[in-house]
């Protein structure tokens, strides 16, 4: 039997597909290895933005499966237009896939069955091959169904968990940054003696002109020391009427 190291995986995927490729590699074996007469599995990720991921349990069917999304033709690529299986019970007389039989049958394979769920604009299709005629006949289904529809669970909390981690980590990287700003704006105020919106206007004033982050310049200015930030400060200031006219004052 397999393990998931050995299992083939597209390459280039994100961290966080990673752990998609994972699950997609134990369903892989989970939906052989309850399959009795079936002799390699391929497991596709498809997804709404157009990316798919693939995973099988040998490499020559990993390469069958890359020429069936080349091709466009093969029970895998129907079964993902539609909510029921397809069977190819023998592709000695099936002819409906020309080049994805003729390669198929070189590799000694004859017979397939492909299906998928759906959700959350997810789709997971199981391809399922064997050497035997006939030997993937509807009972083999039910398992493998079952199997597949507990992976895209797992694969839609994933997502979900994913997406309020990048939302958490987006709003405390704001706040800090806010708060960067806020104690730049003060030392702005102290210096020049003028107001929080002065003191905002000044910096703001400053990215514009030196085409820079406001928290670049403001992590500049909480860095700088304290008597030669306050020449500098007030050197902006005298500037400020300027970037009123049309200028913008710099941070030298």
């Amino acid at each position: 039997m397999k393990h998931a190291s050995e299992v083939s995986a597209s390459a280039g995927l994100s961290a966080e597909s990673a752990s998609a490729v994972r699950r997609l590699a134990q369903l892989s074996i989970q939906a052989r290895d309850c399959t009795p007469a079936c002799c390699a599995s391929t497991v596709t990720l498809r997804l709404t933005d157009g990316m798919n991921r693939t995973v099988s349990t040998h490499p020559d069917i990993d390469a069958l499966a890359s020429f069936e999304e080349e091709t466009g033709e093969g029970p895998d690529v129907d079964a993902s237009a539609s909510s029921a299986s397809v069977w190819s019970r023998d592709l000695v007389t099936d002819t409906r896939w020309s080049r994805f039989r003729y390669y198929a049958l070189g590799m000694g394979l004859r017979t397939f069955r492909a299906l998928a769920v759906h959700g959350d604009g997810m789709t997971v299709v199981i391809g399922l091959a064997g050497y035997r005629a006939g030997a993937l006949p509807a009972s083999v289904e039910p398992p493998v169904r079952a199997l597949a529809e507990e992976c895209l669970d797992g694969l839609v909390r994933d997502h979900g968990f994913a997406s309020v981690t990048a939302e958490v980590d987006q709003l405390k990287g704001a706040l800090a940054t806010r708060a960067l700003v806020d104690r730049a704006t003060g030392m702005v105020m102290r210096a020049l003696d003028c107001d929080a919106d002065e003191a905002f206007e000044i910096l703001r004033s400053i990215s514009q002109g030196t085409n820079r982050k406001l928290n670049q310049i403001a992590q500049e200015l909480v860095d700088t020391d304290s008597q030669v930030l306050a020449r500098r400060l007030r050197g902006i200031g005298r500037r400020a009427s300027r970037a009123a006219r049309g200028g913008a004052p710099r941070f030298p």
